[in-house]
Parts: C-alpha cells; structure tokens; sequence
C-alpha cells in the first residue's frame, strides 16, 4: 500500500518480511503467526510486535485494523473459510485485505523442494470467489515470481529480466498471486 500514515496494519502468516516498510508511516504496525505454523521475534531490535495465535481467532477487537496482509496462511489452514471471516471481523469499515498465495498454475506450486509446494495452491478465479463469498469486494490482481524453482546462478543474475519479461507476457504461469480486496459492509 503506497500510504498507511495513521493506520493499523497487521500481517497474518509469512508476513513478517512485508512489515518492516510500513513501520515508519502507520500507526501501528503487529505481525501475526498461526500455531501451526511457529513464531519468530520481530523486529531483531527493540521490543516485539508479533504474537502467536490460532488463526481462527485473532486476538484483536473488532474493526481494529484498517489494512491487512495475509501473506502465505490461505494455502496452510484448515479452515479456509473461518479464517476470512475472522478477517473481515478485525477489519475496520472499509479495510483493505491483500492476499498472498501460491499460484496453482505456476511452477514454484510443482517443484517439492520449494516452499510453496506446501498447501493447498489458489488459481486467479478460485481466491476471487473465494474472497467474494467471504463478503470481501477484489479490487486489483497482480502476479509475481516469475523466476523457475532451480537454484542455478545464471536465473539469479537473469532475475530482474525474467520478473519483466513474466509480468508482461506469462502472468498466468507466476509463482505467486497477489490479490487487494475491500471489506463489504
């Protein structure tokens, strides 16, 4: 999100890397890891701005949280459903939802040594109904990691190339989807 100056924003799953660069601007910025998936301490410096807890009840009040990064948690629960809907509790009137999920048609979801081979992979139609069922209106797609699950050193210094060219001619086949959706009253 380009502005959250004087918002809440929380991370629920892999979000932690996201994080760190809205700090500055928002009012508060707190992280989020299901239990099954373990927690790590964050920020390394100062007091910590995460905890750990079921992801079908968060331990926020309700319309708490004005944006919220789901990042890596859709393809690892459960309970798909109940998790959105525990969501779209904490998000203020208007709150902004951004969905991170691996791809079903990309090559990261086939590849078993890679880490987003675990779970249950999303294609573009499936998290869309999903998050219109779940009373959350998508606004904006977009498609990322476009880069082949092998860990060759001519795809790292290829790596900027291949996002472009990815993004500008195969968005079908990217590794992960990034879906925004506002919260419907």
């Amino acid at each position: 999100w380009p502005n959250v100056a004087g918002q809440r924003v929380v991370g629920i799953g892999y979000a932690v890397p996201y994080l760190e660069g809205f700090r500055e601007d928002a009012e508060r910025v707190l992280a989020v890891m299901p239990a099954g998936q373990g927690v790590v301490h964050w920020p390394v410096n100062g007091p910590a701005l995460v905890t750990l807890a079921d992801e079908h009840c968060l331990p926020l009040p309700d319309r708490s949280v004005d944006r919220l990064l789901l990042a890596h948690c859709l393809e690892g629960t459960a309970e798909v459903r109940l998790l959105l809907r525990e969501c779209w509790r904490v998000l203020a009137d208007g709150g902004r939802l951004l969905v991170v999920v691996t791809n079903r048609r990309g090559l990261w979801s086939r590849a078993e040594h890679a880490p987003f081979a675990q779970g249950r992979p999303f294609s573009t139609s499936q998290l869309t109904k999903l998050l219109r069922d779940s009373m959350f209106a998508p606004k904006q797609t977009s498609a990322a990691l476009f880069i082949p699950p092998v860990w060759w050193r001519l795809f790292r210094s290829w790596a900027v190339t291949l996002e472009d060219l990815g993004v500008r001619w195969f968005p079908t086949f990217a590794g992960v989807v990034v879906m925004e959706a506002e919260k419907q009253i």
